[in-house]
């Protein structure tokens, strides 16, 4: 893929005016550029060089025709082809890309895992070179790319692409993630908060008219809520920042956000880590913490229940303003199966009105850990519109 400064690179500005045009251009009706320019408000040389590149990409076609009495060049939208896309799954401690074609099917993927505390640079560098693998194993060329989705664990500006904020990757507030990265692939991007895309993949899974909560438990808690297929994000991107509801502020663990009490020091997979290394002794990584649940150590065990309890507390909390048909699970946590699945949906029961407890459903989500990623690949395919 192009680099941030050849040919192929995509300002902000340009961005804005591609999906302008392609916002005013009439579905199945084909319009002369002059007449996409009164529509557009843009100057004839701006359409015409986005004309060109949109033909060079496929989106657009250009016939002779006639247009108010006069033969003229014809602009329309191409025959509905194949749409490829690229996600990317952005977390604390790792990256996961996907590339794959609608409605959300997976070609090629990679994921590295990194230190925490990543730098806008570094996040940029290993998107690059990821982007680049995965097109490369799916045998696509740049061009078929319709756009790229990023999924990140914080609340965003949909107008900008900018993360607002977060503790967990503070390094990106006020960074312009969105325009760095369409510069650095020449594509069209969206940024969009990583819960969210999962349940947008799940509602397309799902079907039209099922509400539909995604609920990503890893070093954070974060809830996207699909309803009737839409996103539900909120007045400032924050709908579904389930991590900082005060479960109790007599909690003597501090969160990130400096506050006590907080869902995510107690119920999500970094506190399970948390916890069991202090009980142990003994610093512990993610994998040592599953492994050990897995063997049945009884402290583990126990560490897992207790933190699955709160969580679904949390859960009941959101099932009674939200009331969802399903609330699907994901998360490294995952990988503990029903040990965690049934303290959760206890928690749960115990939170909410049985006629709740009876007609929601909490389980793991059916698109594994890979939820996010197939939720980014799914925006991705209309990023440029």
């Amino acid at each position: 893929m192009p680099d941030a400064t050849g040919p192929g690179s995509l300002s902000a500005l340009r961005l804005a005016n591609r999906r302008r045009l392609l916002g005013a251009l009439p579905a199945a009706q084909a319009v002369s550029q002059a007449e996409l320019a009164r529509l557009t408000g843009l100057a004839p040389a701006t359409i015409s060089g986005l004309v060109r590149a949109l033909v060079d990409e496929g989106e657009l076609v250009v016939r002779q025709g006639v247009a108010n009495g006069r033969r003229s060049r014809l602009v329309e939208r191409a025959p509905v082809r194949q749409r490829y896309g690229i996600g990317v799954d952005l977390g604390r401690t790792h990256v996961k890309v996907v590339a794959g074609a609608a409605p959300g099917d997976v070609l090629a993927e990679s994921a590295v895992v990194l230190d925490g505390g990543l730098r806008p640079d570094t996040v940029l560098d290993v998107i690059g070179a990821l982007a680049a693998s995965v097109r490369q194993e799916a045998g696509l060329t740049s061009a078929q790319i319709a756009g790229v989705a990023v999924g990140v664990p914080a609340p965003i500006d949909t107008a900008t692409g900018v993360v607002t904020e977060t503790a967990i990757l503070p390094a990106l507030v006020g960074f312009p993630l969105r325009d760095e990265v369409a510069r650095l692939l020449g594509r069209p991007v969206v940024v969009e908060n990583d819960a969210n895309l999962g349940a947008l993949a799940l509602a397309r899974r799902a079907g039209a008219g099922r509400s539909v909560v995604f609920v990503k438990v890893g070093s954070g808690i974060g809830a996207g809520v699909a309803v009737g297929g839409d996103l539900l994000r909120g007045d400032s991107g924050a709908a579904g920042e389930i991590g900082h509801l005060a479960l109790d502020p007599g909690l003597s663990v501090v969160c990130r956000c400096g506050r006590r009490g907080c869902l995510e020091t107690v119920g999500s997979a970094e506190s399970v880590r948390t916890a069991l290394s202090s009980a142990l002794q003994r610093d512990l990584g993610l994998d040592e913490v599953l492994g050990l649940i897995n063997d049945g150590h009884p402290v583990a065990v126990h560490v897992l229940e207790d933190a699955g309890e709160l969580l679904g507390r949390g859960l009941g909390w959101l099932a009674m303003i939200l009331n969802p048909a399903d609330i699907a699970l994901g998360g490294p946590l995952l990988a503990a199966g029903d040990a965690w699945l049934g303290p959760v949906r206890q928690g749960f029961r115990r939170a909410v009105l049985p006629g709740v407890a009876e007609r929601t459903r909490v389980a793991i989500s059916p698109l594994g850990e890979g939820t996010e990623a197939v939720g980014a690949l799914v925006a991705s395919l209309t990023a440029g519109e």
